[in-house]
């Protein structure tokens, strides 16, 4: 059944609009995303961004629910689309997200304002079957070299809730190991500790971030096919038996990832975080990885971003994400 935000949509001339359709879609929006790579500053190498292949494409459309994106057209060509998603945040607040592109010679013919509208009506409709309490928002992302996305957001009434910046390291010449206090030790994880070290990790980063999902079973499969390919990258220092700070690195193509690095707050300021990090860079480093990328709170709340700069990271690109009062 098509959602009655379909009903709303305003004449175009020249565009049609249709409903998503999964796989089929993805060399048409892998498409999209390379002719709006240069205009839009998208970084390849980013970890909150991005250029996938088709066969990562067609994966992640198989994961949705086609009738979740609107796709416009011209001449049988997608030229532009958004997609919707949502969930609870563990402070309880519902998100609904909305993500969208648009061809760059198609921009400012009302077609960004139509996807937003859409996403709007469509997500207000999905939000009155979920418990939201009142606690529910739109969401959107548009980074800092996103200019016209940008102003779509701010035109229409979204604010930027927080920030994350993008963060790069290529000093490998200065990386020494560190020293770490007495009865603390880094070992090797294995496989049957790694829902102790995953559940541990949740809790170590409860109420750290402004904007956290609640973690589920698929989160920690998620967990599970990262670390897989090399499991070493799972840096742990463990005290009376119990792991009390994480880094989860990877690496994806030539690049180097670290998707966590969260200390139990009992152990903060006692150089964990630095000594486990540097021991990531340092395993990367043999691994021939000569890039490294992490993402963090811009704002530096709570020291992480200090800690990464004072490692020899540097902040690359900002990642503003906006928020909209639901109004139900």
């Amino acid at each position: 059944m098509q959602s009655r935000a379909m009903e709303r949509l305003p004449p175009l001339p020249g565009v049609t609009f249709r409903l998503g359709r999964g796989e089929k879609d993805a060399p048409a929006y892998v498409t999209l995303l390379h002719a709006c790579q240069s205009i839009d500053g998208i970084d390849a190498f980013s970890t909150l961004e991005g250029l996938p292949t088709v066969e990562e494409t067609t994966a992640w459309l198989a994961s949705l629910d086609p009738q979740q994106m609107l796709v416009a057209e011209a001449d049988a060509r997608m030229i532009g689309c958004v997609h919707t998603t949502w969930w609870e945040e563990e402070n309880g607040t519902w998100l609904f997200l909305h993500l969208g592109r648009v061809l760059p010679e198609w921009r400012e013919k009302g077609l960004g304002t139509t996807f937003v509208r859409w996403a709007e009506h469509h997500l207000r409709e999905q939000a009155r079957t979920y418990p939201t309490k009142g606690k529910g928002t739109f969401g959107a992302n548009a980074s800092s070299t996103e200019t016209s996305a940008t102003e779509l957001l701010l035109n229409e009434g979204y604010s930027v809730y927080h920030t994350l910046a993008q963060m790069e390291f290529t000093s490998f010449t200065s990386l020494q190991r560190l020293p770490l206090p007495v009865g603390f030790e880094i070992r090797a994880a294995l496989p049957e500790h790694y829902r102790t070290i995953w559940e541990a990790g949740r809790r170590h980063w409860a109420g750290l971030t402004k904007a956290s999902s609640v973690p589920d079973e698929e989160d920690y499969q998620e967990f599970l096919q990262f670390i897989t390919p090399d499991p070493a990258l799972l840096v742990v220092i463990w005290h009376d038996g119990q792991p009390v700070a994480i880094t989860q690195g990877r690496i994806a193509g030539d690049r180097g990832i670290v998707d966590d690095v969260v200390v139990s707050p009992a152990y903060k300021r006692r150089g964990l975080a630095q000594a486990m990090l540097t021991e990531c860079l340092l395993l990367m480093r043999e691994r021939g990885v000569k890039r490294i990328r992490l993402h963090t709170d811009a704002s530096n709340r709570h020291g992480a971003k200090s800690l990464y700069e004072k490692l020899g990271f540097r902040a690359v690109k900002l990642f503003p994400r906006y928020r909209k009062p639901m109004g139900i």
